[in-house]
């Protein structure tokens, strides 16, 4: 019986195609054959001005009465941070409540109570974060850049793309992220942690400026911490404390130093894109360009165990055998023989399973 199972890509060297668009319609400023950086700019866009509500009511203390009686601006009309919207007089104008703009912007709405305004537009650049060569544009929406890389896919991220130095404070997959293992060299740097973190750990990586977090796997009581720290963080195996895997563990560890992509991915449930962490490499070390290789679970298959009791367990398939495997539990299902790293052989559903290549 054949069985497939779902795929992680972790690869120490491929040509790899990253497309980097632009989030709506602007300017492209690169050509096709032109070789880019990390930090060289890819295009340029507008990016929509924000709604700013006021509260002229609560501003002014303007009880029941409208506060078009007191608005200085009509709807349209620009306005400037720090300049008076609003005022109301008091104490024969002596000592006037005034309401200013927060914005630069413009005025356009306003109800008996609030005032609505609209900042302006602000053009912004859009950086390659991955050296290589240009491969394809596509007019006003983006670019899509090849480059000889490693490549390690993990399974949840959030934030935005960026790039910078790998630094490992994790001495093993094991270890987890704490404060006392966070130093100056991580200053700047894409941090690559164990297993786990703590809440002291993660606040002295946002201290040292990192420019992301790699993890094994993230307590879900942390997700809140996670969520507001200013740089993108990618985990590798899913939540709760869960080692990395030592086939993406061993590619990471050996390019401490060099300098690495570290995209979050994205959820969007029509083009989704995994988390992963892309490290240039000299394009002599690239055996082939990457494929999308089969995911027919066959002996001889690197695996890792997603589920289950044994979740974070990584090996080699041994064997496949012909009949379900009858479990404690009172199932019987297909399942894999698997080698670990210390060894021991274990058998594995087949569900429980995600092969890395």
């Amino acid at each position: 019986m054949k069985h497939y199972c779902t795929l992680t890509r972790v690869v120490p060297a491929a040509l790899v195609r990253r497309e980097r668009m632009l989030p709506t319609r602007g300017r492209i400023v690169v050509g096709i054959d032109d070789r880019v950086d990390a930090v060289d700019i890819i295009g340029r866009y507008e990016r929509p001005g924000k709604l700013v509500r006021l509260d002229a009511r609560t501003a002014l203390r303007l009880g029941n009465r409208d506060v078009s009686e007191f608005v200085k601006k009509r709807v349209g009309e620009s306005v400037q941070r720090g300049e008076i919207i609003a005022l109301k007089p008091r104490l024969g104008n002596l000592f006037p409540r005034a309401l200013v703009s927060p914005v630069n912007g413009c005025l356009v709405g306003m109800s008996d109570s609030q005032i609505l305004l609209e900042s302006d537009t602000e053009e912004t650049e859009v950086r390659a974060h991955i050296s290589g060569r240009i491969v394809s544009v596509m007019p006003e929406r983006g670019a899509v850049i090849e480059t000889a890389a490693a490549l390690v896919q993990g399974a949840w991220g959030i934030g935005e793309m960026s790039h910078g130095v790998l630094r490992a404070v994790a001495e093993s997959p094991e270890d987890v992220l704490s404060e006392d293992k966070v130093d100056v060299s991580c200053l700047g740097a894409i941090v690559i942690g164990g297993a786990d973190a703590t809440e002291e750990g993660l606040v002295q990586v946002g201290k040292m400026q990192a420019r992301g977090l790699i993890l094994g796997g993230l307590s879900a009581d942390l997700l809140d911490r996670v969520v507001a720290l200013p740089f993108p963080v990618v985990v590798m195996e899913g939540f709760g404390r869960c080692p990395m895997n030592p086939f993406a563990y061993e590619v990471l560890k050996a390019h401490v130093g060099h300098e690495a992509a570290l995209d979050p991915g994205c959820p969007d449930p029509w083009r989704p894109r995994r988390p992963e962490v892309i490290i240039p490499v000299p394009v002599s070390s690239v055996v082939a360009s990457e494929s999308q290789p089969e995911t027919l679970l066959r002996e001889g298959c690197r695996v890792r165990v997603v589920r289950g009791d044994r979740r974070g367990l990584a090996g080699v398939v041994t064997a496949l055998p012909e009949y379900p495997v009858r479990y404690d539990v009172g199932v019987s299902l297909p399942s894999a023989e698997i080698q670990a790293d210390s060894g021991d052989r274990v058998l594995v559903p087949v569900n429980n399973l995600e092969i890395i290549g």
